[in-house]
């Protein structure tokens, strides 16, 4: 910070020397009059060029915002201009006609000078990237018509009026109204570059302003008061009105860099410094070209390696780079929150897993459980709906032990398998009612299928003539195949004959049943929706609504 101060305060120095110097050589030039009076005035005049040159270049280096570059730029130049054309007049006969050329000069810059403050003024405070509004290029014009005025005074002598009898140049001249307008349209210009540069002095939400731009502006309106009074002193020390607006007007814009208000790329180095990130700025030789203040210490191993990835240093301090032009930048940032969080997430996701782990065993012994409590159910259902065929089983096998002609024990034991079949197709039947309502027709005709090839043990011809590819209702099913079964118990062993088919009609399918048996089956008419007697055959007609 110390060597940014120190740089602050030689470049403050060797201005004032310069501008000192330009004193002291018009205090000189005053007192001689003899043959060094030229080279003091050229002298004197290179001085004011060269530093008017110096800030120019200055200036646009530091100024960030690229409207504002070539405003400066455009300053410097049209004081360097006056500057010249000043040395180059005062260095002529004053008799001369150019003289007078010369002095019309004097107004390009005092034209636009002003003009170019109020521009300045207005792109103060905007982005880098800003572009003043169109409109603005209408304030070119009136400075234009003015000079132009100026410049072409000899042909209408509008600006200043000289007596006939002058023919080249003459001190006692008059002014016209077009001196008043140029006058006007300057002070104008004055007072439209204060007034957004007040407005932009004030720091929002509060009453504070910036008060150092307005210093060299008082000065410039104490130095016309005073000149315009002829103070002696004033007209020694500052005689030279082009000089001192000139340097003032550099003061304005640099008391707006320094307060702010023109946005600058000055002071990183005490924004470096007072960084609360440790930074490193290295050449290519990985030597340190500047450390922040709270930077520390870290082995060449260490920066060349975080060069091409960041590294963990010790007391969880993660060192990182970027390139840049002539080397790199390293930072270190503190990572001892985030080591930490990264330890308790550690520990939490070891709790976590460990109650996850418990939890999917008490999950799965839940679903053990579940799956025997629904197995349980299922059998206890299967039981409940063939009870009745459990205990034919066991009248069939009490029969078939007591019974002693072969013929008999073999019909038995075809019956017992007949009743066996029905229990293991209703049982799966009965499961998948559970999982659907709805299942193909396919399993009914496995349980009529099963059930017929143990009905042709005992010489019954079955025949099954069913449709594939349709969907029926898992409970029609269990009606249909239960009203099948208890008729077939009823007349098991005088059955000749059973006929099972489905046909369409409208929206519903009609699966009919006819059993041709000497017994007589009348008295299961009821679980049927339709039932009739003909040609000795027993039909039962269901109607089954398809599965949606």
């Amino acid at each position: 910070m110390s060597k940014t101060i120190a740089k602050k305060h030689s470049t403050t120095l060797y201005a004032a020397l310069a501008i000192m110097s330009a004193i002291a050589v018009r205090q000189i030039e005053a007192v001689d009059h003899g043959l060094f009076d030229l080279a003091l005035t050229v002298l004197r005049g290179s001085i004011y060029i060269v530093f008017f040159a110096i800030w120019g270049l200055s200036a646009q280096q530091r100024l960030t915002q690229m409207q504002l570059r070539v405003y400066v730029r455009s300053i410097a130049a049209l004081m360097m201009f006056w500057m010249a054309v000043r040395t180059i007049r005062y260095c002529l006969d004053s008799a001369l006609s150019l003289s007078r050329w010369l002095w019309y000069l004097y107004y390009l810059p005092m034209l636009w000078i002003p003009l170019l403050g109020v521009l300045i003024a207005f792109s103060i405070g905007k982005p880098d990237n800003y572009h003043l509004p169109a409109w603005t290029a209408l304030l070119y014009l009136p400075s234009l018509a003015l000079f132009l005025l100026v410049i072409t005074n000899d042909m209408h002598q509008l600006v200043f009026s000289f007596p006939a009898e002058s023919l080249d140049w003459a001190d006692d001249y008059q002014y016209g109204p077009g001196y008043f307008l140029t006058v006007f349209w300057i002070v104008f210009c004055g007072f439209m570059t204060l007034v957004p540069l007040l407005v932009k002095c004030r720091i929002p939400r509060s009453r504070i302003v910036l008060l150092l731009p307005f210093v060299p502006t008082a000065a410039a309106i104490g130095y016309v008061l005073l000149y315009i009074l002829h103070i002696p002193w004033l007209r020694v020390i500052a005689g030279d009105m082009t000089v001192v607006f000139c340097l003032l007007f550099i003061a304005i814009l640099e008391s707006c860099i320094a307060c702010g208000l023109i946005q600058s790329n000055t002071g990183y180095e005490e924004l470096f410094m007072v960084s609360s990130l440790g930074i490193l700025i290295m050449d290519h030789q990985n030597a340190v070209c500047l450390a922040s203040a709270d930077a520390e210490e870290f082995t060449p191993a260490q920066r060349i390696q975080a060069q091409s990835q960041p590294v963990l240093a010790e007391h969880h301090k993660l060192l990182m780079s970027k390139p840049i032009s002539f080397g790199y930048m390293l930072w270190q940032t503190d990572v001892s929150e985030i080591a930490e969080a990264i330890e308790q997430i550690e520990e939490n996701n070891a709790t976590l897993a460990e109650r996850n782990r418990i939890r999917q065993e008490t999950i799965e012994t839940q679903k053990k459980i579940l799956a025997l409590q629904e197995r349980n159910r299922i059998t206890d259902l299967i039981n409940k709906e063939t009870a009745h065929q459990i205990d034919r089983i066991e009248c069939l096998l009490t029969q078939y032990d007591t019974e002693t002609e072969q013929n008999r024990r073999r019909m038995l034991l075809a019956g017992m398998t007949i009743v066996g079949a029905y229990i293991k197709r209703y049982g799966n039947l009965l499961l998948i009612s559970q999982r659907a309502s709805t299942a193909d027709i396919h399993d009914l005709s496995r349980c009529f299928d099963e059930s017929f090839r143990n009905l042709e043990q005992l010489g019954v011809n079955c025949l099954q003539q069913l449709p594939t590819g349709i969907s029926l209702r898992t409970q029609d099913m269990l009606r249909v195949y239960q009203s099948f079964e208890t008729i077939v118990e009823a007349g098991m062993f005088e059955l000749h004959q059973i006929w099972v088919q489905m046909r369409e009609k409208e929206d519903a399918y009609l699966l009919i049943m006819e059993f041709v048996s000497d017994s007589d089956l009348s008295s299961f008419a009821t679980m049927a929706d339709a039932f009739s007697f003909e040609e000795e055959a027993w039909r039962f007609t269901y109607q089954i609504h398809p599965g949606r």
